[in-house]
C-alpha cells in the first residue's frame, strides 16, 4: 500500500512538471505569435504612411505634362527672342557697315579720264621746253641735248597749280632734278606728274581731286632747270607710254 502511494506521489509529481513546461512552452508561442502579428502590422502602417506621403508630393502625369509643355514655351520663347536680337544686332552691323563703306566708296568715286576727253591747262604760260623722246631736246642748263618726255611751262613761282582732270593722288615724293612732284592717276591708264612745286603742298596720297582744285603752287627751279626760270613741268603717261601733254591739253592756253 505504502508502495502504491510512493509510486503515485512520484508520478504525480512529474506528471505536474510536465504539464507546468507544455503550459509554459505554449504561453511562450503565444506571446512570440502576438509580438510577431504587432510588428508586422507596425511595418505595414509605416509603409502605407510612406506611401500617402510620397503619393502627396508626386504630380499627376497631367500636372507633369502641362509644366513641362509651359517649361518647353517658354524656353522655346527665350531662345526666339534671343535669335531675334541677335538677327536684329547683326542687321544693324550689316547696314552701319554697308553705309560706311557706301560713304567709302563715294568718296572715292570720280570721272574716269577717256581718249574723247580734253585735260585743262594747269597753269597758263609758254612752252619753253617742249615733249620729244625721239630726237630729244636742247637743254639749256646743261647746254646740251636729252630726252624730254615732258613739257614745262613758265609761270612766276607762287602761281597755283592746279589738276588737269578729275583723279586721285597716287604719289608725292621730292627729286634732286624734278624737285617736289606730285602724281595723279585719272583711271583708263592715264596718269599726270606735276613737277617743280613748293614743298608744302595742299594734297596728301589718296585724296579724290576735281578737275581744277590747287595741288600747289610753282617754285623757283631746281638746279637742273634754272636757266628755264620758274616754271611747272607737266608730264602725261597713258598706260606707262610717255605722251605729248599739248595733244591732250585743250586747245586754248590763255
Amino acid at each position: 500500500m505504502n508502495n502504491d502511494n510512493n509510486f503515485l506521489r512520484k508520478n504525480g509529481f512529474s506528471i505536474a512538471i510536465c504539464s507546468f513546461i507544455a503550459i509554459a512552452i505554449v504561453a511562450s508561442i503565444y506571446v512570440s505569435y502576438n509580438n510577431f502579428n504587432d510588428n508586422k502590422t507596425a511595418e505595414i502602417e509605416n509603409e502605407t504612411v510612406i506611401e500617402q506621403v510620397n503619393k502627396s508630393n508626386v504630380k499627376s502625369y497631367k500636372e507633369t505634362e502641362t509644366l513641362t509643355e509651359a517649361t518647353t514655351i517658354s524656353t522655346t520663347e527665350k531662345i526666339e527672342t534671343t535669335t531675334k536680337k541677335v538677327e536684329t544686332t547683326t542687321e544693324a552691323t550689316t547696314q552701319q557697315e554697308t553705309n560706311i563703306s557706301s560713304n567709302k566708296d563715294d568718296d572715292k568715286i570720280f570721272s574716269l579720264f577717256d581718249d574723247s576727253k580734253e585735260m585743262s591747262w594747269p597753269v597758263f604760260g609758254n612752252i619753253v621746253s617742249n615733249f620729244d623722246i625721239t630726237t630729244g631736246v636742247y637743254d639749256k642748263t646743261l647746254e646740251q641735248y636729252k630726252i624730254s618726255d615732258s613739257i614745262c611751262i613758265s609761270s612766276p613761282a607762287g602761281t597755283d597749280v592746279k589738276a588737269s582732270a578729275e583723279g586721285i593722288v597716287e604719289n608725292i615724293f621730292i627729286d634732286d632734278e624734278l624737285g617736289q612732284t606730285v602724281v595723279i592717276n585719272h583711271g583708263n591708264g592715264w596718269v599726270s606728274t606735276y613737277s617743280q612745286l613748293e614743298e608744302d603742298v595742299l594734297v596728301a596720297v589718296g585724296d579724290i581731286i576735281k578737275e581744277g582744285e590747287v595741288l600747289g603752287k610753282v617754285s623757283e627751279p631746281t638746279k637742273y632747270g634754272v636757266a628755264l626760270g620758274p616754271h611747272l613741268d607737266f608730264k602725261i603717261l597713258k598706260d606707262d607710254t610717255p605722251k605729248n601733254p599739248t595733244e591732250v591739253l585743250a586747245q586754248i592756253n590763255e
